[in-house]
């Protein structure tokens, strides 16, 4: 593992980033920047204010409370960062032509279309967590000829469970990077990784200065997965094993304290310097050698200007 991973930063960020379509997001504390490479070759950047839930509201930015509140807040201006990518990438004539249920979907929602659209893609990406990562897991179980009526047989079932949640993860992950242009959101993915570190070290925003650093970064969103995914299958091992009905309620109604858990314990694990911390964050950075890629100059180009944009101290638009 780098040891540039472990070495304490000069300067304490809290930016964090998303790769997209041809592009990176660069968010700070109250703004978030999109920047893409056109067809034309042309960099187009975007700034937009944004501002946390966890600031905007003192309760929700207590420990323990924030870690879903910032999960959900950062899946929708996530999803809507790549819808805006896809829109601001040239992407040809053909491709740019709305369909008639586009079409028909604007004339019924008006204005309101793009936040439908929105907050349905959240829906539609939990849906498919819960499914694949918590139905699945919680079904495949069954299969096994486990005594889990008692305390020893219903541990080793929700132990069971839990490998094959991660077990699940990591192929998803696996096979989405075998997807041309999946490798080339990762290959951005990379390049977001290296700017943060450079302006972490307190680096000129150069391409040779960002070059040089690793693509793999503790405080990444792979690693904050990677740990709910293990908190879960510890807290689920302890709940005892039901039907599965009553099993899918439990595990629903433990996810708010799940995510806060593991959202503490992420945070724990960027700043610290404990060997028992870094032993945990080390499968998160294993995954990110899967969802980061060695990136070009082009596309580090890409991330300096986002970082850049989302450093200045200028008039933002409302998002």
């Amino acid at each position: 593992m780098d040891k540039e991973i472990w070495k304490k930063p000069k300067i304490c960020s809290n930016i964090g980033g998303q790769a997209l379509i041809e592009g990176v997001m660069m968010r700070g504390n109250d703004r978030v920047a999109v920047s893409v490479r056109k067809s034309t070759g042309e960099i187009h950047t975007e700034i937009k204010q944004s501002v946390p839930l966890t600031k905007k509201n003192r309760f929700f930015g207590l420990p323990f409370i924030r870690g879903g509140v910032s999960f959900i807040d950062s899946m929708v201006v996530g999803i809507r960062t790549l819808m805006d990518s896809a829109e601001l990438v040239d992407l040809g004539e053909e491709e740019e032509k709305e369909s008639k249920f586009d079409i028909w979907m604007k004339k019924k929602l008006g204005e309101n279309y793009f936040s439908y659209m929105l907050y349905f893609s959240v829906f539609l990406a939990l849906a498919f967590s819960i499914a694949v990562f918590v139905l699945l897991p919680n079904a495949a179980v069954s299969f096994f000829n486990i005594d889990k009526s008692s305390f020893g047989g219903s541990l080793l079932a929700s132990t069971l469970e839990g490998l094959i949640r991660v077990g699940l993860f990591i192929l998803y992950v696996w096979l989405v990077s075998k997807n041309r242009d999946i490798k080339r959101v990762f290959q951005y993915h990379g390049a977001e990784h290296k700017t943060i570190y450079a302006y972490e070290n307190d680096e000129e925003l150069t391409l040779e200065n960002v070059r040089k650093h690793t693509t793999l970064h503790p405080r990444c969103g792979t690693t904050f997965i990677f740990i709910v995914l293990i908190i879960s299958s510890l807290i689920f091992a302890f709940t005892g094993w039901h039907n599965r009905l009553v099993n899918l309620v439990i595990r629903l109604a433990l996810l708010p304290l799940i995510a806060g858990i593991s959202y503490e314990a992420f945070k724990l694990s960027a700043r610290s310097d404990s060997k028992l911390v870094r032993i945990i964050s080390v499968p998160g950075l294993w995954l990110q050698k899967i969802t980061t890629s060695e990136p070009d100059d082009s596309m580090i180009e890409v991330a300096i200007a986002s970082l850049k944009a989302v450093l200045q101290e200028q008039p933002v638009t409302e998002s």
